[in-house]
């Protein structure tokens, strides 16, 4: 099946985070890990999607009622799975990615520009796009503005994962760490020591801990964590 076919894998029900926010998870192909779109709206009425999920028509009949696809952000070169069905239904999109991810979306997708180059998606920052360290780390974060605060977008850098059974989850989840709460990954830490990045991550959870406006955190995958986020960025920032 080509890229650009309409695959659609069993997923969740769009869920409102916020008034200009949303969440839905759904299946990965042959493994129990889940995954999670983000669906932001600046205030113009444009949408942007992190890490984009084909949902079936019904489901983006919502989707496109909440306004206008408009930006794809590609958060890092492995959740690029549906970017290119994504840009096949609405050619206008534009795609974004972390400057060192770019080689590797373009494989799927052409890349329009980094999170440099639409750091902010729309005038007022509503929707922001940070590198933690662009010349070295491979990700980055979306950050969005909503009524009741900042929420933080994460991919493959944070997770928030229970315990589950079986093999999988045993060896992936509790041998290499990535379950049990929130988490700075495996994969996030063998690549900035790869990377020499591990600071860069360590000083941006560290500056949004210190920040009375940060009311939840949206990992890549797990459950979003609303219970006293900057308590947890602080955590997560002090196991670097």
């Amino acid at each position: 099946m080509a890229d650009t076919d309409w695959q659609v894998l069993p997923h969740d029900d769009l869920v409102p985070l916020a008034d200009n926010l949303w969440r839905v998870e759904g299946a990965l192909p042959g493994q129990p890990l889940r995954r999670c779109m983000v669906v932001a709206r600046s205030v113009d009425g444009d949408l942007a999607l992190h890490s984009a999920i084909a949902m079936d028509e019904p489901h983006m009949e919502e989707l496109e009622s909440l306004g206008r696809p408009r930006w794809l952000v590609v958060p890092n070169g492995w959740h690029r799975l549906d970017a290119a069905r994504y840009k096949a239904r609405y050619p206008d999109l534009q795609v974004v990615c972390p400057a060192k991810a770019r080689k590797q979306v373009e494989r799927k997708v052409p890349v329009d520009g980094t999170y440099d180059d639409f750091s902010s998606l729309d005038g007022p920052g509503t929707i922001r796009l940070e590198h933690f360290d662009p010349a070295r780390h491979f990700e980055g974060a979306m950050v969005v503005r909503s009524d009741d605060g900042l929420t933080l977008v994460f991919a493959d850098s944070v997770f928030n994962l229970p315990h589950g059974t079986g093999f999988f989850w045993w060896f992936y989840g509790r041998v290499l760490g990535n379950s049990g709460g929130p988490r700075v990954t495996t994969i996030s830490r063998v690549m900035m020591t790869i990377t020499r990045s591990r600071s860069a991550l360590r000083q941006y959870l560290a500056r949004y801990a210190d920040r009375d406006d940060v009311v939840r955190i949206v990992p890549g995958h797990g459950d979003v964590i609303a219970d006293d986020a900057p308590a947890v960025l602080r955590r997560l920032a002090d196991s670097l």
